[in-house]
């Protein structure tokens, strides 16, 4: 009987009535001018990016170097660098293929990160004539984003070595190659930015190269940062260089300012209305918008604004209004707006503030992206604005929950930059935390202390780190609030309090407790009391540690207790020098200037 023939792949997956169906055709407009694309069409565009495949033995090889650049045990420059060497030469003239292969351009990212001048320059001409295919393929991408990440450190140096590239927008090969480099990248890139700059890979590299162009200084973030792929090793990390600052448009080459005109000019002439609010809520061409309405702010322009929102006098249209909805509702958009409201000019954000937030003030502060407006509101708006904003958004914090926890952080915080509104925080505080008999406790959502060592291992609670943001804050900014958290604090029972020390999020609050330089002398000697006999064991922890250098600020003028606190962790000295945290306390401690003289080591401030 003959049997079924097996299927894999995708044929696998294909459900009985697609098969007949017909090869979908591609709408297209050319009247319609504007660059947003839907999510198919994003993905299919540079997928032809294919240079070869690595065989199994440079993989490997590729995953072992990888793991020893990681581990970083080279015991000596030169070994360090002569490792190096023999990673170039290996990758040479099958740079392509490293850069498109998952193991390799790791590995080729990491290279990239220390490559010297000449090493840089080979890269860009083996890219030479591919950089549409590779900034929007996979893998490529990422090590494109690091090259141009690196050029910025070279760049500067021609800068300083040519002065003349500041005034002309010419092309000097021989005295600024880098420069040149990045020159032949936009050459060949330009024709293709509307689909690189809306491309998922592509969008990053894209991104990256405006950054280049305005010459900033990158900013260390998170891999959810506009600037970088989140996979990406060189995108998110900031490049060694000591002489790293923030650099003018006036002191970066007049090339390179020229391109960011001609990028504006290419994709604010794609935009429409509805293309534009496309692209404000779509996770891809979301950032990019960010950072195209960025530098125009830079250039005193609002085009990109102008055409999104094209009422800005007297009372907003519906459709404007429903928009500003959808944002506040949305998280992609939540931060676009955050982002429009810092950089966008500060008489749009009056008429935002004047036309939509305060008429609405009730409806919208349930939104969930509320929070991300209100900040940057907030600090835009004068002290007399934000001051009256700031009290009614206090009326409408009824309770504790996660919402209005954020939201009273950012009271808090526009309170510290104005000075107003300490009366009120205070009063609405106060009265949230009426009927517990702990605030501390009222405050972290905590209802007894039996609960603590449970919350301990909620270690990705958001809510309890929200909580104890709230707390840091209070203590920082509000006197009359922080005597009573230091006061519920200190009523805690012994065990309480080192549970509290050793969790991951709780420690901040004691932390930030223990550094309060305006505690009473009663205060602090009770609360170094209470840790003294444990301090061997805390500073082992990963969260407690940090609670032991705030002794630091404790002990200020305590030399008896500060003395008491080196003995300890001198006896507890192995256990001490076994653990990551424990050497990082020793050496905030001058524990070995202790060793060597404690006579000496009692005239010397310790480090922060």
């Amino acid at each position: 009987m003959p049997r079924e023939q097996k299927k894999r792949g995708r044929r696998l997956h294909q459900k009985p009535y697609e098969k007949s169906l017909p090869e979908p055709e591609l709408d297209s407009n050319p009247e319609e001018k504007q660059y947003y694309q839907d999510e198919e069409v994003q993905h299919a565009v540079g997928q032809q990016a294919f240079y070869g495949l690595l065989d199994s033995t440079q993989i490997d090889y590729f995953k072992e170097a990888e793991g020893i650049i990681t581990s970083n045990t080279f015991t000596s420059d030169e070994e360090r660098e002569q490792f190096y060497e023999a990673l170039w030469s290996e990758v040479n003239d099958i740079e392509l293929k490293v850069s498109t292969d998952p193991t390799g351009s790791k590995l080729f990212e990491r290279l990239l990160l220390a490559a010297p001048k000449d090493k840089l320059l080979d890269i860009y001409k083996a890219y030479s004539t591919r950089f549409s295919e590779l900034s929007t393929q996979r893998f490529s991408s990422h090590c494109l984003e690091t090259l141009l990440n690196c050029s910025r450190a070279f760049i500067a140096s021609e800068v300083e070595q040519t002065p003349g590239l500041l005034e002309v927008a010419t092309i000097d090969t021989e005295n600024a190659p880098v420069t040149s480099a990045v020159c032949d990248f936009f050459a060949e890139i330009r024709n293709d930015i509307p689909k690189i700059a809306l491309h998922p890979y592509g969008s990053h590299v894209f991104r990256s190269f405006l950054i280049l162009c305005t010459g900033k200084e990158l900013v260390v973030t998170s891999g959810s940062s506009i600037l970088s792929g989140k996979k990406s090793l060189g995108g998110q990390k900031k490049v060694d260089d000591p002489a790293t600052r923030h650099y003018r448009r006036s002191d970066w080459p007049a090339v390179l300012n020229q391109f960011i005109e001609d990028v504006l000019h290419t994709m604010v002439s794609g935009i429409t209305l509805e293309g534009g609010r496309k692209m404000a809520l779509d996770p891809v061409s979301s950032p990019v918008l960010q950072l195209l309405i960025e530098l125009e702010d830079d250039l005193l322009r609002c085009n990109i604004l102008s055409i999104i929102f094209p009422t800005n006098e007297g009372e907003p249209d519906f459709m404007s209004v429903s928009f500003l909805e959808n944002l506040l509702s949305n998280p992609v958009g939540s931060h676009f707006l955050e982002k429009m409201l810092y950089s966008c000019p500060l008489s749009f954000v009056e008429y935002l503030y004047m036309s939509f937030f305060t008429p609405r003030l009730h409806i919208i502060c349930k939104a969930k992206g509320f929070n991300f407006a209100v900040k940057a509101l907030m600090q835009r708006l004068n002290t007399k604005s934000a001051a009256k904003f700031s009290a009614r958004l206090l009326d409408e914090v009824t309770d504790l929950s996660l919402q209005n926890i954020v939201l009273l952080n950012n009271i808090i915080v526009a309170k510290s930059q104005h000075g107003s509104l300490e009366t009120d925080v205070v009063e609405k505080v106060t009265g949230l935390c009426s009927g517990a008999d702990n605030i501390l406790l009222a405050l972290l959502d905590i209802g007894s202390f039996e609960n603590v060592s449970a919350r301990q291992r909620s270690g990705a609670n958001d809510s309890l780190k929200q909580r104890s943001i709230l707390v840091e804050n209070l203590l920082k900014t509000i006197p009359q609030l922080s005597d009573a958290i230091v006061e519920s604090f200190i009523a805690f029972p012994l065990e309480t309090k080192l549970q509290f020390t050793e969790n991951t999020i709780f420690s901040h609050v004691v932390e930030t407790i223990l550094s309060k330089s305006d505690l009473a002398v009663p205060t602090r000697r009770k609360l170094l009391n209470d840790f003294m006999g444990h301090f061997g064991s805390l500073a082992c922890s990963v969260g407690a540690s940090r609670a032991v250098d705030a002794c630091n600020v404790t002990s200020t003028g305590l030399n008896h207790y500060r003395e008491r606190i080196a003995q300890e962790l001198l006896a507890n000295r192995e256990s001490v020098m076994r653990s990551l945290y424990g050497k990082k306390v020793w050496k905030n401690w001058n524990m070995d200037l202790y060793v060597r003289s404690s006579a000496q080591w009692k005239g010397k401030p310790l480090r922060g």
